[in-house]
């Protein structure tokens, strides 16, 4: 199989959706249909829908005739395919996202108008800065989860849940990360369909298939060890901490070399304590955000992947940021975490054929294969200065489901259709990753209220440290009072 078919295929993923099914009324409804608030387990699996049946999913939205209106959306240039480009190329994502934005032009008579800001801290502090001087200069702000914790904290922003005609129920949300997200019948940010890059950044171990070859293993083993539910972190070591070869013969381990696994214990070392099962933070008994970070299975965690990672043979762990991803493009790496937008952006044109795994779990009593999303992803927020509401619950209930419908299956077209339909496996092991994607409360906050906490397990690995408790315990004092705050947030006025 072709790099670019594998490539393609990773946009099966596009087809899990998040839940049930659409309901809303016309302009003079007050009734907002909005999300539950029950807590969504990182091992829930969403409702599955097939990909012949996604354009026959309708929304409740009436063909309301808004006279030309327009939506204005503030969004980081660098993600701005996901709500607008500017023609038809021929492409057939950009294509699809092309005519879904027609498609709701004309059905509602507005018009789809971006503002691009040059960053993701440009378009928070820009769009900040203007809400909270009164200027009702957009209806959407589209910006970096991570991000999220200034204007939140700022209160620039209106609860979703307030807002008509949108509702989180249906499978064009991303379930997932929004029940996450809302505390006290409150939501500031929402991810569905047109959050494309909730996709994009999403975390797989990725396999060179010359070098399983020639490791003694196949890609039809490795399928069955996850099928079987033996594919766990420890199995995972034993195939590739002992895998080495130096190339140059220099007798240093460096990145001309042949390595089992590298990985830069950096950002894709988040992943790890997700695909353990192992939440940074959950919602207490009153339904408020609070720490779940420190447990025996964190400090263990910790420990085996600290040894994985610089006392294996077979291992390097390079010190530029995602150097992993040139070296095992070079076919010089058997494993490596990458995000599905590696495949698009590099993996593609590798000369190696490569496959696509889920992150090992914790032990073979762990039920389901779990992993994150980068915390780089998109939200949608709704501006306080947004007087109508309804109109922008409309267009951009009508965006969510019109991406559904027909700019997701784009993907799934290119992927999984005619030629390509035969790698099963591959498709599995896409729905198995999507399926445990986990979106933990507490990137929104880190680098705020949660001190950084999503961020220790990374932090420590990367400075060859292993004992985290005695590190969260000198933190814990500022941790808990900081996280209260955010009841603050979620509390209504």
């Amino acid at each position: 199989m072709s790099k670019r078919i594998l490539a393609a295929i990773i946009a099966a993923a596009l087809l899990i959706p998040a839940a049930a099914c659409s309901q809303s009324g016309d302009p003079s409804d007050t009734t907002a249909a909005g999300t539950s608030e029950t807590s969504s387990s990182t091992t829930s699996e969403p409702a599955e829908q097939t990909e012949t049946g996604r354009a026959d999913i309708k929304d409740s939205l009436p063909d309301y005739n808004w006279e030309g209106r327009e939506y204005r959306v503030a969004q980081n240039t660098n993600v701005g395919y996901e709500f607008f480009v500017e023609d038809m190329t021929g492409e057939a994502t950009n294509d699809a996202v092309y005519n879904r934005n027609i498609a709701i032009e004309e059905r509602f008579n507005v018009k789809i108008v971006p503002t691009n800001f040059s960053s993701g801290s440009e378009t928070i502090n820009q769009t900040s800065t203007a809400i909270l001087a009164g200027e009702n200069a957009w209806d959407i702000v589209s910006h970096l989860a991570y991000m999220s914790y200034s204007p939140i904290s700022k209160g620039v922003y209106q609860n979703w849940l307030d807002v008509n005609y949108v509702d989180f129920t249906a499978p064009w949300w991303n379930k997932l990360a929004n029940d996450t997200c809302t505390f006290n019948g409150i939501a500031y940010t929402a991810t569905g369909d047109i959050n494309v890059t909730a996709l994009l950044f999403t975390y797989g171990m990725f396999f060179n298939m010359r070098l399983t070859e020639e490791n003694g293993m196949t890609a039809s083993s490795l399928y069955n060890a996850v099928y079987d539910g033996k594919w766990t972190i420890d199995y995972f070591i034993s195939l590739c901490s002992d895998i080495y070869t130096d190339v140059n013969g220099d007798g240093e381990k460096d990145k001309g070399d042949i390595f089992g696994y590298v990985a830069h214990p950096g950002i894709s070392s988040d992943a790890w304590l997700a695909a353990f099962d192992q939440p940074i933070s959950g919602k207490d008994e009153n339904g408020l955000p609070t720490p779940k970070f420190m447990t025996d299975k964190t400090v263990s965690a910790l420990e085996k992947i600290s040894d994985f990672y610089y006392n294996k043979t077979g291992t390097l762990a390079p010190a530029e940021a995602e150097g992993e991803v040139p070296m095992f493009a070079d076919g010089k790496v058997v494993f490596v975490p990458s995000i599905f937008n590696d495949a698009f952006n590099t993996y593609r044109y590798m000369d190696d054929a490569y496959g696509i795994l889920p992150y090992p779990k914790w032990d073979e009593a762990q039920k389901n294969y779990l992993t994150n999303a980068r915390d780089q992803y998109t939200v949608l927020c709704v501006p306080k200065t947004v007087e109508d509401t309804d109109f922008v619950g409309m267009i951009t209930e009508a965006l969510a489901a019109e991406s559904y419908r027909y700019v997701y299956p784009a993907y799934y077209d290119i992927a999984l259709k005619g030629k390509y339909s035969e790698d099963a496996d591959t498709a599995n092991m896409i729905d198995i990753i999507m399926k445990g994607r986990s979106f933990d409360f507490s990137y929104l906050f880190g680098e705020a209220n949660f001190v950084r906490l999503p961020y220790l397990f990374r932090d420590m690995l990367m400075n060859k440290q292993t004992d985290v408790a005695s590190k969260y315990a000198k933190s814990e004092k500022a941790l808990l009072k900081n996280v209260e705050k955010i009841a603050d947030y979620y509390t209504a006025d």
